[in-house]
């Protein structure tokens, strides 16, 4: 493999998916120029690592394609003092990416082994405002570091549960794709007014549903 073989894939990324696709945030842009996303994925899957394709990490659990990150995250109302919680953040690709454009950022995953990777990855990128947390059970957040600016779920959900609501600090914001059934998903951004959440749909798209979020429970809140 050439040496600047992933600088030269990076870069196409951005040229070629980022952009096209409606990415205009200069900072958020630079985040993806400069992070590395090779370091974030399986050896296995290296080459493919600036692919338009989603990539496993472990079983039903992928990177999400970096296009529809970078348009998710175009989304955000940025602030250099938001504080955010990352849900079910994996190796920590998507944690990196916010560090650079805010002032701490907070990840947790159900599966120490990539809790491990992920601090170890960014660690290696020399990040120092963020760290990722081992939690049982993802819906139930992180309650120690909230309440936080903005909580962004890294996957499909049918509902989001009033816990989550409860970590968010007042007009905070809520990001993920809300799913039903098999159809495609909304990705949507919720703000918190009044303990409650009032959703505005951004856009299409589909993505791996959290199996952490699949339970029989009315403790949600999803209307739209």
């Amino acid at each position: 493999m050439n040496s600047n073989f992933f600088e030269i894939a990076r870069a196409n990324m951005v040229n070629n998916q980022l952009l096209p696709n409606g990415v205009k945030n200069s900072k958020l842009i630079d985040s993806f120029d400069s992070t590395k996303k090779e370091l974030f994925v399986p050896e296995t899957e290296k080459d493919v690592v600036y692919s338009d394709s989603d990539i496993m990490i472990a079983p039903k659990r992928y990177l999400m394609r970096s296009f529809v990150l970078g348009k998710m995250f175009e989304n955000f109302s940025f602030s250099k003092e938001d504080s955010i919680l990352v849900i079910g953040c994996l190796t920590g690709y998507s944690v990196a990416i916010l560090s650079n454009l805010v002032s701490y950022v907070f990840g947790i995953e159900n599966d120490k082994k990539i809790v491990e990777q992920a601090n170890n990855n960014l660690s290696k990128m020399g990040y120092l405002n963020c760290s990722v947390f081992f939690k049982s059970n993802l819906i139930s957040g992180n309650n120690k570091n909230a309440p936080y600016d903005k909580i962004f779920i890294e996957g499909a959900v049918k509902s989001i549960p009033k816990i989550l609501i409860k970590q968010l600090k007042d007009n905070g914001e809520i990001y993920t794709v809300l799913k039903e059934n098999d159809h495609i998903g909304q990705f949507v951004k919720g703000q918190k007014i009044n303990s409650l959440i009032s959703f505005t749909k951004l856009f299409n798209t589909t993505l791996h549903e959290l199996e952490d979020f699949i339970i029989q429970d009315n403790d949600y809140e999803n209307d739209l």
